[in-house]
């Protein structure tokens, strides 16, 4: 079977995806081939040190068709007769694109209907409650997906919502929000050994909470600022470490002064994500307290640091890797008190914290980059074997 996975840009987070895939399909007697859109990220500003590194290595069967520019928008048509290449040397039995409405997969739509040789796998975290939805746009949607032969979608959460828009379950599987877990938790374990250093690297402080995020309305770090003051976790010597950027950094910094929480509140612009799982591993845990969030894979990151953490309910790792009361606490978004209320229990309970932590790492566990490649693997074999049949 012949795989072509085409991505806007092979950011760190897609890099331990693609390699577990290919290390799949080389075990099956699979090929399997990378398209690269553009090289460079409109998403995150700091540099893509796995991206690099794997491009360094000259992998076999990839190409990046737009080097310069970034996932921003332009240059469809060196993407549209970059894409038609792949596919007519290629010649696919599946392709796996990125999202279903992006400029690259509508083109892949249209070569599907112009070639009528490979079957249409889009991969997506998108679930139904993501903001306020309307009629007119999910009615476009489906007509868009019902192009499409099959899903790799975040959780179960998201397998539903891809149900509504044309993609029954058979066609669909978990797994498309997973992190490098076993790099996480081998350098969150050196991190704490060497504690003292890491803090003065980052300008860690002693005892603290974190909330990775960016500085924008719908992720309310707001609220997170609030209920650390309600929580009084200040008045113990425990800070709030923020790291993200974006246009709500000036009022966020104002809300901390106004709030008497200077001394307390430590803002990092941003930091690798290579170096992420030190921070994680001296956290005492983490907080995601968006209005929602298709997925957070932030708190993958933490969990396999062993950080447990807060999330709201609308979270997309809620109740799909937090578990309520078991690795970390689920909230109502919004409900300030309520946070308050976890974040003290969390910050005071040392106990709790250890039990929370263990489960974390657990679960963790769980969600690798080795669950991305099996199912998509098994998602494209099906699909296929399907249509042979029939």
């Amino acid at each position: 079977m012949r795989i072509l996975f085409v991505v806007g840009n092979l950011g760190d987070y897609h890099v331990p995806r693609y390699e577990a895939l290919l290390d799949l399909a080389s075990m099956r007697g699979d090929d399997v081939y990378l398209v690269e859109i553009f090289g460079k990220s409109s998403v995150y500003a700091f540099p893509q040190d796995r991206r690099v590194q794997f491009f360094e290595r000259e992998p076999a069967r990839s190409v990046t068709l737009i080097n310069d520019a970034t996932d921003a928008g332009g240059h469809w048509v060196k993407v549209a007769v970059g894409l038609s290449d792949a596919v007519r040397q290629f010649a696919p039995h599946v392709v796996v694109t990125l999202g279903y409405h992006t400029s690259y997969s509508m083109w892949l739509c249209i070569l599907k209907v112009l070639y009528r040789r490979f079957f249409l796998i889009y991969m997506s975290d998108s679930k139904a409650d993501d903001g306020k939805r309307y009629r007119a746009k999910e009615w476009l949607k489906r007509t868009i997906v019902r192009r499409f032969d099959g899903a790799l979608v975040a959780g179960e959460k998201h397998r539903a919502y891809a149900r509504s828009l044309g993609i029954p379950f058979a066609r669909s599987r978990v797994g498309f929000d997973v992190i490098d877990v076993e790099y996480f938790s081998q350098r969150s374990e050196a991190a704490r050994n060497s504690g003292s250093d890491v803090r003065a690297k980052f300008g860690l402080p002693p005892r603290y909470c974190v909330c990775v995020s960016r500085f924008v309305p719908r992720k309310n770090v707001d609220v997170v600022i609030e209920a650390y003051f309600q929580s009084g976790l200040y008045k113990i010597g425990q800070s709030l470490v923020l790291i993200g950027q974006g246009r709500c950094r000036d009022r966020l910094l104002q809300q901390v002064a106004k709030l008497g929480l200077n001394a307390h509140v430590v803002i990092l612009d941003s930091i690798k994500n290579l170096d992420m799982p030190a921070v994680y591993a001296l956290a005492e845990f983490a907080v995601l307290a968006s209005k929602f969030d298709q997925w957070g894979l932030c708190i993958n990151e933490a969990f396999a640091a062993g950080c447990p953490a807060i999330v709201t309910r609308t979270c997309g790792v809620a109740g799909e890797l937090v578990a309520d009361g078991i690795n970390g606490f689920i909230v109502e978004p919004g409900d300030v008190h309520m946070l308050a209320d976890r974040m003290k229990l969390l910050g005071f309970d040392l106990r709790l914290r250890g039990r929370f932590a263990e489960k974390a790492r657990s679960a963790a566990g769980d969600w690798t980059p080795i669950l991305f490649a099996s199912n998509l693997m098994d998602l494209s074999a099906s699909i296929v074997t399907d249509a042979n049949n029939t």
